[in-house]
């Protein structure tokens, strides 16, 4: 069974993966400004692909629209 990863975006725009396990509060100091899940996975060209979405109720944030595309850029290097 796979487990759900977690994210937030901070105001310069990095975004941070972490553990289910861990609260998103926890990365409170880092003043985000959205936050939720990402999902990891292969797309139709069997190219890596992530998806963000969700929120978090521990910072009472929600994921942003262009998220994934920072997601993408940070992450997974694609640049679209």
């Amino acid at each position: 069974m796979m487990s759900r990863v977690k994210y937030i975006r901070t105001k310069e725009n990095q975004i941070i993966v972490f553990s289910e396990s861990i609260q998103h509060s926890e990365f409170r100091n880092l003043n985000p400004i959205s936050a939720g899940f990402i999902s990891f996975g292969i797309d139709k060209d069997r190219n890596p692909d992530c998806t963000c979405y969700g929120d978090s109720f521990s910072l009472k944030l929600k994921s942003m629209e262009d998220d994934t595309r920072l997601a993408k850029m940070q992450i997974l290097g694609i640049f679209d």
